[in-house]
This record gives C-alpha cells, structure tokens and sequence, in this order.
C-alpha cells in the first residue's frame, strides 16, 4: 500500500474515534486530508469503503504485532509476548475500539459485517493454532474448547483494561492468563470427550474458503486488465510486459509455495517503469488486489491449514 493512501487511513481512523464514524463527515476528511471532495473518490468510492480499509488497517496492524511480539524461545513463551502485545494494542487503540463498539459498526452494511466476522473466526483460529503448538498432544482433542474458552476469558479481560484508566501491566497479566489457560487444558478427565469437534468450525471455514475464492477471482481479473491495458502499447513493449506479467502471475497464484517477495518486486519495479498512463493505472490496481490477497492468505499458520 502506497504511504499516501496509508496516511489518509490512519488520520480516518483518529477521526473516527474522536468524532466517532456516523459523526464524520466527507467533508471532515478531506479536510483533514487537503484535499478535494473529488479527489476523495479517487481513493475510495464511498466513506463504508474507507471503513473496510481503516478496519483492514487496523486488524493487519493487529496482526504484525503478535508476530513481531513471538520472537524466538519456547513456544509458550512465544504466546505469552503475543498476547502481552495483543493487551497493549487495545491500550493503544482503546478511543478507535471504543467507537467499533458503541457505534455498531458491522450494521453499516453486509460487507463491513462479514469482514468482522471474518475477522473474529480467523482470531480464534489462531488461538487454536498457538494452542495447538503450545500443549501438543496434551490439548489434541480438546483444542476448540480449549480456544473458545480462551477466547471468552481474554475478551473479558480486554474488555476490563479497555475502561481502566490507570496503566497496566500486560507482561503480568498475560502470564496470569496463561496459567489459568494451562490449569484448563489439564483439567480434561482421562476419555472425557470435547464438546466443540472440528464441525464446530465448519461456518467460518465455509464462509473463509468462499472469501479466497472471491479475492483469487479479484486477483485473476486484475491481471487480465494489466494484460488488456498493454495492447495500447507497441508491439515489442507489449509483449515485453506480458511476459513480465505472465510470470508475476505465476509467481503469485501458480506457485504451492508463498510467493517470492524479491521476485514479485522487481517484477512490478518492471512494469511501473514502462511509463504508460494506462498501464500504471491497472498496475496500481493490481497491487491493491495483491495485498488483499496476500492478508487474507497470511493469517492462519501452515501447519494449521493442513491438520
């Protein structure tokens, strides 16, 4: 995501929280932004549009954290850096999440409700993958109770650090939490069998399988008009550029593997050099559909998807 378009999401997402989304107006924005009402719509064709990106903005951020915070060691200890930095990213954010919740925001319309329920299954899934990696065998059967009651019991706490005014500290309250979640997971009666079974995660997946498919589809189209846009070239720069893009293309979607950061960029460098307005156009297209389709695929472990 280009810094312009960064900085205009996170000055809506401080004007959301102190004015609060309904209360803010277009105009409010681009003056916040300097600049037009028109220019506006050239970034965003709607102000729930801008909504789906500050929220975006807000969980990819989320998301850089725990994994910056896991650092290397012992994977429970890993956990505990984890949720201590997820503690103080509601610290942090506590005015703009205070706005999610008293403003209502997956009513704004159907696609900002569906990405937050998205959102809510691929943190659980997450739980379930770190539980999975701390306690091994000893949670096996017992990982979606495990991760549910998880989830409520670090909902609740965040909750409560959420309206405390006074600091806290999230090192120690992670490490308590973490020995509460390790008394759970050896609480299980020899036999005893789970409550939640992999059934249970069955609506997120579906709903998660139909939201790659759509992004992947996204994507696809957004090569074909890259492809499209270079016939207005000559005919050695055109196919110079498909040849280029074929192999991004393949580099992105035809690979089992993650795609190749210092291939796909220099292979874009590329195509942006080629100097044609209506080519730059598509490209920057392009690349907004690339990274949607790199964070809807980057949430959940490997070793999750595969279990």
């Amino acid at each position: 995501m280009d810094e312009r378009r960064v900085r205009f999401i996170e000055t809506a997402m401080k004007l959301f929280a102190e004015k609060g989304y309904h209360a803010t107006s277009i105009q409010d924005l681009v003056e916040a932004w300097g600049i037009s009402k028109g220019a506006f719509y050239h970034h965003f064709a709607s102000k729930e549009e801008l909504l789906l990106a500050v929220l975006r903005h807000y969980s990819e951020k989320m998301v850089a954290d725990f994994t910056a915070a896991g650092g290397d060691g012992p994977e429970k200890e890993r956990f505990i850096r984890q949720l201590a930095a997820h503690f103080s990213h509601v610290r942090e954010y506590k005015e703009f999440l205070h706005m999610v919740m008293v403003e209502q925001l997956p009513r704004v319309n159907p696609e900002v409700g569906q990405y937050m329920f998205r959102q809510h299954g691929r943190l659980f899934l997450w739980y379930c993958t770190r539980l999975a990696e701390v306690y091994g065998e000893e949670v096996g059967p017992y990982v979606y109770d495990v991760a549910m009651m998880t989830n409520g019991i670090i909902r609740q706490y965040l909750f409560y650090f959420f309206f405390r005014e006074e600091a806290f500290d999230a090192d120690a309250a992670a490490r308590f939490l973490v020995r509460r979640i390790d008394a759970i997971v050896a609480s299980f009666a020899a036999g005893e069998r789970p409550l939640l079974t992999e059934e249970a995660l069955v609506p997120w997946i579906e709903l998660e399988e139909r939201e790659r498919k759509r992004q992947r589809e996204r994507l696809v189209s957004a090569f074909a008009a890259v492809r499209e846009a270079a016939n207005g070239l000559d005919p050695k720069q055109a196919n110079d550029v498909l040849e280029a893009v074929a192999a991004l293309e393949e580099e992105v979607l035809g690979r089992n593997e993650p795609p190749r950061a210092y291939i796909v960029e220099a292979l874009l460098l590329y195509l942006r050099h080629q100097q044609a307005p209506r080519l730059a156009s598509a490209l920057d297209a392009l690349s907004q559909e690339m990274e949607a389709y790199q964070r809807l695929n980057g949430w959940e472990r490997e070793p999750w998807k595969k279990r």
